[in-house]
């Protein structure tokens, strides 16, 4: 079985969770015994292998463009020529849109099956369509549901939205989770906490990509209220992002001053062991598809705060294997930070059945079996029929 995967994000080009995922179900694949082929972005047109995974770097670069989406269609034009040699190919995994234009002409030149996974939608990510660009996007997206064999989601939250957004038929959707490197479970810190915190701070983290969808602001305003009862904290936001400075702002506006620390991109060694190093995790997103920092957390043996929209509410129980909270009320946030931070017993509770939530169910190589008997199904299905 060989297996052709297109993203825009791979290793080291990652922008969010989607080169993350790519990366991951892509070596367990290998591991399984199915041929792995990659084409994603590069600084100059080259063929790499990585552990097994045949890469194909694109050189996304070569020509001037006037904005993001003519980016995206010269980028997929040079993936269409590049791959167009490969052979012997029974399937074709498209990550998002960014490379369904491709992924689309391959399916036809090949006479293949098309999977997709959308790991979200430009509907969800700005609460509607209002600019031309998210009707382009939206467009794709849609074409991309069309075309596709099987859609694949994250979580249950996830496949409403494609079904409702795209009007896709529930036969076509099939739910895999995302996961967690199994490493993590065992992670020993490489940074001391002294970098961090003072040793007699309670430390409490967030992470992600400094944007509205995330909810950092609310994280920050929590922890204002929470400053008032608690005098003993110290909050570390690790990311970047076009909302930096705002937040920035708004910690001194409030009065935080040097009880925010702000890291800006780190290193995953880095960005776990402050993690490992915390009293309290705070992941307050307003759109969260699925949710890979919460299993993170939650691997690393971590009281979480979580949000109670989106893929979260599929794998968090509320104060069972963490807290589900209300992404745009800072009150409830505090008032759970104040009752975890200062009630050890359950919050080491609520850590160890979250990682025994991940242990059973949300590790990669779970996940990649799922997705490979996925793959044996639509291969066989397509043997069965004429193009």
């Amino acid at each position: 079985m060989r297996v052709l995967h297109l993203s825009w994000e791979y290793p080291p080009h990652i922008v969010g969770g989607l080169g993350r995922h790519v990366y991951y179900i892509t070596h367990e694949l290998i591991k399984l015994g199915v041929n792995i082929d990659v084409a994603t972005v590069g600084y100059e047109d080259t063929h790499v292998i990585d552990e097994g995974v045949n890469v194909h770097l694109i050189d996304a670069f070569k020509v001037r463009v006037p904005d993001f989406s003519s980016w995206v269609h010269s980028f997929n034009i040079f993936m269409m020529m590049d791959l167009s040699h490969i052979s012997e190919v029974d399937a074709i995994h498209v990550h998002d849109w960014l490379t369904a234009p491709a992924g689309i002409v391959l399916k036809h030149r090949f006479k293949i099956p098309l999977i997709a996974t959308i790991h979200a939608t430009e509907y969800g990510r700005r609460g509607g369509l209002h600019s031309l660009e998210s009707k382009h996007i939206h467009e794709w997206e849609w074409l991309l549901a069309y075309e596709a064999w099987k859609i694949i989601v994250c979580s249950n939250y996830m496949a409403n939205e494609v079904k409702s957004v795209f009007g896709v038929p529930d036969d076509k959707i099939v739910m895999i989770p995302n996961g967690i490197d199994k490493a993590l479970l065992s992670f020993k810190p490489k940074y001391d906490r002294s970098r961090y915190a003072y040793p007699w701070e309670l430390l409490i983290v967030f992470y992600g990509r400094l944007v509205y969808e995330k909810g950092p602001d609310s994280v920050i305003r929590a922890f204002a209220k929470l400053m008032s009862r608690m005098s003993n904290i110290k909050l570390v936001i690790i990311g970047d992002g076009p909302m930096r400075e705002y937040l920035v702002n708004l910690a001194n506006q409030l009065g935080l001053g040097s009880k925010v620390y702000f890291t800006g991109k780190v290193s995953d060694d880095e960005l776990y062991s402050i993690i490992a190093h915390s009293n309290l995790v705070i992941l307050p997103s307003r759109y969260e598809p699925f949710g890979i920092s919460a299993l993170e957390a939650m691997a690393l043996g971590k009281p979480l705060i979580a949000t109670n929209r989106g893929g979260p509410t599929d794998f968090i129980r509320h104060m069972e294997n963490g807290v589900l909270i209300n992404p745009d009320n800072p009150d409830e946030i505090a008032y759970y930070a104040e009752m975890l931070l200062k009630d050890e017993g359950l919050a080491r509770r609520l850590a160890n059945e979250a990682r025994g939530t991940i242990m059973k169910g949300y590790t990669w190589d779970i996940i990649a079996k799922k997705t490979y008997e996925l793959y044996k199904t639509i291969i066989e299905e397509r043997a069965k029929v004429n193009w």
